[in-house]
């Protein structure tokens, strides 16, 4: 059973009075501003009418549960407290002196493009809660509120504690960086049952390293949103496989097809990005890109941009020490394999024999190890259809994945050294008919790594290529990613030799890039396989989070009662009691008692608290 307790009940203590509510959502509606949506958590009394409005001070603790919608501006005094626990806040701003607090599964969403007032702290309690900013970039919110944010109220440091990444084009989000933290708990039955372990991040753990005796033996899943889980029926990360990425919703498998089921020996967690299509062959900034890749394993991210690792060739793949290269890659979710291993006699192809098919095959499937979502070798344009078509069809039979196939396209079939002047309609027409053909080949998303008009094009060609080609790359659903790359013969380069912006650079750079993965849940298809899977989302109930008047709590067998109590509460458990614990909300423990079946609660103050029994947490209220 998941230690649920680690993560959900970390709030500050407080003591119970008029002035702090919970969420009921009794209005039927998501309002943050209804009143009706309110009770004080003894007397289950509403808040006086006008006393939670946009713009005006609120001087009271507020416990938010669900997903919630406040339209327009949060104000909070001094006194004023947010605490979100497995809920959503969306808002345009918070301002004030107050504090928010993000346990278990806390979301805090902004719009305004000054979404917190500096005298507002923000407590993380939890590794599953984030802050996503919709119209502030990672760094201005670096900048501005580093020094409002805790975790646990202790400073947090960039990058080795907490994380700023984008969120697309415009946005931010933050959130708690550490390797100790799980984000995906796996179970050995279906629905979520059975024996459960907890898997951290970024650790690929394979065979007998899968916690709790789970190697071959899982049947359901629950993922973190924000994260990517990898796994693999074989502890080299090979076999029958698949990626799952939680982007923005939560990703429950109640039941694993037939070829995972009780199968998994390999799981890699990782943290997702949020990128868009658009990126760069190189390390090019100022193109308003979230990604790029620059043809080696020695790149690394920033704030805005996503690092894609390339194993150029045999160098990069023929040993642990370059895995462990790739693995340690921050923000790195993708690898991308060879570059143009079909060319006997130039690139990675030239070396080590990797332009046989067999050769690469044994590579790549090193890579696997790396737990990344996989992209295929880079082929020159017309190899795509022979020699990584005949790399596929091994690599299945072999059962070895490819995530993505990557293709690099210079419209070399056009005659281009007789044609500098070709119509940019006609370049365009072919540049579409053949990545259709891809697609149609092989069924799986596209990255096209390396792009342009050719080279003994002119600069107006390759222009009105790009100004046709991009809204297509767009708005085509299974190009996930591009990245123009500029002619060493200079004739579209991105800056001129000022480096001022050429009109090409400028296109690119202000040409507005839609997201690359646009599902909220994200079941990555390969060529081992590309069925689809049902996700389910659970319904939110506020009594989930913070118990009601008069209710008696049942669990695992366990019942106690009454509940809230004000002298001694009467437990019921089918099983032996071993071990017995009173802890406040924050999770401290106050009292350690003999294992009994009922106690004395007189002495505590007022306020919510949780009983330890045995394995179990069960919230109780001291009136």
């Amino acid at each position: 059973m998941k230690n649920y307790f680690i993560f959900i009940f970390s709030l500050l203590a407080f003591n119970v009075n008029a002035q702090e509510y919970r969420w009921t959502g009794n209005s039927n509606n998501n309002d943050f501003f209804d009143e009706l949506n309110w009770v004080e958590f003894i007397s289950n009394n509403i808040p006086e009418e006008n006393s939670i409005n946009p713009g005006q001070p609120i001087g009271f603790s507020l416990y938010l549960t669900c997903e919630i919608i406040a339209d327009g501006e949060i104000i909070l005094n001094e006194n004023g407290k947010i605490i979100i626990e497995d809920g959503e806040l969306n808002s345009e701003k918070i301002s004030g002196f107050g504090e928010i607090i993000l346990n278990n599964s806390a979301y805090l969403n902004l719009t305004d493009i000054y979404p917190i007032f500096e005298g507002i702290s923000v407590n993380f309690n939890s590794n599953e809660s984030w802050i996503r900013f919709y119209n502030l970039d990672p760094s201005s919110a670096f900048y501005y509120y580093h020094d409002n944010i805790f975790y646990n109220d202790q400073q947090l440091s960039y990058p080795e504690d907490i994380r700023f990444d984008n969120y697309y084009n415009e946005g931010s989000i933050v959130r708690i960086n550490s390797d100790e933290f799980s984000n995906l708990t796996v179970f050995s039955e279906n629905s979520l049952s059975g024996e459960s372990a907890n898997i951290s991040n970024n650790t690929v753990f394979e065979g007998e390293s899968i916690p709790n005796n789970l190697n071959d033996d899982v049947s359901s899943f629950k993922l973190n949103k924000g994260y990517m889980a990898t796994f693999a029926e074989n502890e080299d990360g090979t076999g029958k496989s698949k990626v799952f990425i939680a982007s923005e919703n939560d990703i429950i498998i109640n039941i694993l097809p037939e070829y995972l089921d009780n199968k998994i020996s390999f799981i890699r967690v990782i943290p997702w990005n949020w990128v868009t299509k658009k990126g760069t062959a190189g390390d090019t900034e100022s193109m308003n890109n979230n990604w790029f890749y620059k043809w080696s394993n020695n790149g690394s991210s920033d704030m805005s941009r996503e690092y894609a690792p390339m194993a150029w060739g045999k160098g990069a793949a023929d040993d642990l020490n370059d895995i462990e290269i790739i693995k340690q890659k921050y923000k790195s979710t993708h690898l991308l394999a060879f570059n143009e291993p079909d060319n006997c006699n130039d690139q990675s192809g030239q070396y080590g024999n990797m332009c046989v098919v067999d050769t690469s095959l044994v590579y790549y499937k090193n890579l696997l190890k790396s737990g990344l979502r996989m992209v295929s070798p880079a082929t020159r344009q017309g190899e795509v259809f022979s020699w990584l078509n005949e790399f596929n069809y091994k690599a299945e039979n072999q059962e070895i994945r490819i995530d993505v196939i990557a293709v690099h396209w210079y419209d070399w079939t056009s005659n281009p050294e007789n044609s500098p002047n070709a119509n940019p309609q006609d370049i365009y027409n072919r540049f579409v008919n053949y990545l259709e053909n891809v697609y149609n080949l092989y069924g799986l998303p596209i990255w096209i790594t390396e792009f342009n008009a050719n080279r003994y094009r002119n600069e107006w060609v390759h222009r009105q290529f790009l100004q046709l080609a991009l809204p297509y790359l767009e708005e085509t659903e299974y190009i996930e990613r591009y990245s123009f790359f500029p002619p060493v013969t200079d004739q579209a380069d991105f800056f001129d030799e000022n480096n001022n912006y050429t009109q090409i650079g400028e296109f690119y750079s202000n040409f507005n890039s839609t997201k690359s993965i646009a599902e909220n849940e994200y079941a990555s298809p390969s060529n081992l396989n590309s069925d689809g899977y049902e996700f389910t989302q659970p319904e939110c109930n506020p009594n989930n989070a913070f118990l009601s008047n008069h209710e008696i709590e049942s669990q695992k067998g366990i019942t106690i009662y009454p509940n809230p109590s004000s002298d001694y509460v009467f437990i019921e458990f089918d099983q032996e009691i071993t071990d017995l614990k009173i802890l406040n909300i924050e999770g401290r423990i106050i009292k350690k008692l003999r294992p009994v079946e009922y106690i004395n609660v007189s002495f505590l103050n007022k306020g919510i608290y949780f009983l330890k029994i045995n394995d179990h947490f069960i919230k109780f209220i001291k009136k």
